[in-house]
């Protein structure tokens, strides 16, 4: 194996590595030490170790310069790794922690501890932090994992980030920790705390107004393992992109992402075995899906002093699968009109679920014929005046279409033109020549002169194994 080939062979493995430690952390939220539900991400975590210890590598994951490294190797997360990459580099701040290494002799035991220090302590970042955990980590008796404390460059990074795309990430990446730990609260019978959710919609409504065509670009990040988080948040962003076109003031903005991150949470109380199905429903299993959102409607109720965000929550988990005729599912006798919130998260959903790749469809629509779908369906399913808000929001040919100019080259939609007039000349980045071979590009105007480029047709991603999401994260 030459040097090439065993560097591409150590990143493969770190981020194996990332995504089973992922696995273990999250599960460990779900069942309490020693559940066996636990085992099979130990047993994934010490097959990699080994394998990069066989590598003559260390099993270190370290935070530099923003990044994951695995030894010296950078890992850069795909697009179904991205929520993985996310999490583990916001735990490993939030507990102070600069690099966990695995050595040869870290076993079982060990890593079936490792994941109830971080439920068991705050989260706040300092060095009081990172001691107590060290503390756990001795009087737990974890002898085969080594971790090293957050250097001060990395942590004051966390607070430096002025590049639009990396808030942009950072943002989306908050808000679906904060979707899953409602989520994960919820599983567990615990009181549902909406507090940080907030902060994290108060923050995305910020970036909204700087960067929203990054932020709409982010909702093409597909991984169907993680679909209901990937899923609630690319809602938030999308019904937060209508609002803002209504001209929503901030605080009802606020309202409205809220109501948007928490409208499948009925489908907490959907057996897993149905939820994760990867074939299709049954006629009964389909009942049971359809249920969600009266499911929704119960946990929601559960919230303290019920205000008029609670009840605007509540609406919007009911009513996001009622058409705008009112026909669609709960099957109940709805005489009044849908509110706005709810006619709002139903174009937002149903855009975000036939583009993504589910558990229980893999094979996405793209966007476009999505997009004439829904539109073929306004004033029937949806109210046709925010569905033109919302194709003004995301274009006619919508961030993240693949598409085939004139001159034969491959390109992906980056932003649409903020001028309604020309609605066919977004701005977009070629990745491919006239000859299929892959290129670098920055972002190009199809709106100036001279070039003589236009869009032929729009292309099936799926069809021809590209990922979009690259160019976004």
């Amino acid at each position: 194996m030459d040097l090439e080939q065993l560097k591409f062979e150590i990143i493969r493995l770190g981020k194996s590595l990332v995504y089973n430690l992922f696995v273990l952390l999250k599960t460990s939220k779900n069942y309490q030490e020693g559940h066996s539900a636990m085992n099979t991400p130990i047993k994934k975590i010490l097959k990699t170790v080994k394998e990069i210890h066989q590598k003559k590598e260390d099993a270190s994951l370290m935070l530099k310069g923003g990044y994951i490294l695995l030894s010296e190797n950078r890992l850069k997360a795909d697009a179904a790794g991205f929520e993985a990459f996310n999490f583990i580099m916001g735990e490993m701040k939030r507990y102070y922690i600069g690099s966990i290494n695995f050595t040869s002799i870290a076993s079982e035991k060990d890593l079936a501890k490792l994941p109830y220090i971080f439920n068991e302590l705050d989260p706040i970042p300092s060095p009081q932090t990172f001691q107590k955990f060290l503390e756990k980590m001795k009087s737990k008796k974890i002898q085969g994992i080594e971790v090293e404390m957050l250097s001060e460059d990395e942590s004051i990074q966390e607070e430096d980030v002025t590049d639009n795309k990396a808030k942009s990430k950072k943002v989306y990446s908050q808000t679906i920790h904060a979707a899953s730990e409602v989520m994960v609260n919820v599983k567990m019978g615990q009181t549902l705390k909406l507090r940080k959710s907030k902060r994290a919609i108060q923050s995305m409504i910020d970036q909204m107004l700087t960067a929203e065509t990054i932020l709409i670009g982010l909702t093409t990040i597909r991984c169907h393992d993680e679909y209901t988080y990937n899923h609630s948040v690319n809602v938030c962003i999308l019904s937060l992109a209508i609002g803002q076109r209504m001209g929503l003031s901030k605080a009802s903005l606020c309202d409205l992402g809220m109501t948007a991150l928490f409208h499948d949470i009925g489908k907490s109380d959907v057996p897993l075995e149905i939820l994760n199905k990867p074939s299709n429903f049954t006629v009964d299993e389909w009942e049971i899906m359809k249920r969600h959102p009266v499911y929704g409607v119960k946990l929601l109720m559960q919230l303290k002093g019920l205000d008029n965000l609670n009840a605007r929550i509540v609406t919007g988990a009911f009513e996001h699968h009622l058409n705008y005729d009112l026909s669609g599912y709960p099957n109940v006798k709805y005489k009044k009109e849908l509110s706005l919130f709810g006619k709002i998260i139903s174009i937002a959903d149903c855009y975000d679920g036939m583009t993504s790749s589910r558990v229980y469809s893999r094979v996405p629509m793209s966007p476009d014929k999505a997009l004439k779908l829904m539109m073929d369906k306004a004033g029937k399913v949806y109210d046709p005046v925010l569905m033109k808000l919302f194709v003004n929001s995301i274009g006619v040919y919508p961030v993240g279409s693949l598409v085939l100019l004139s001159s034969r080259e491959l390109a992906v939609v980056m932003q649409n033109n903020s001028d309604p007039t020309k609605w066919d000349t977004p701005k977009i980045k070629i990745i491919g020549d006239p000859s299929g071979r892959e290129v670098e590009s920055d972002i190009f105007d199809l709106s100036s002169a001279g070039h003589g480029k236009t869009i032929a047709k729009t292309i099936d991603p799926e069809k021809y194994k590209i990922d979009v999401t690259k160019y976004f994260t």
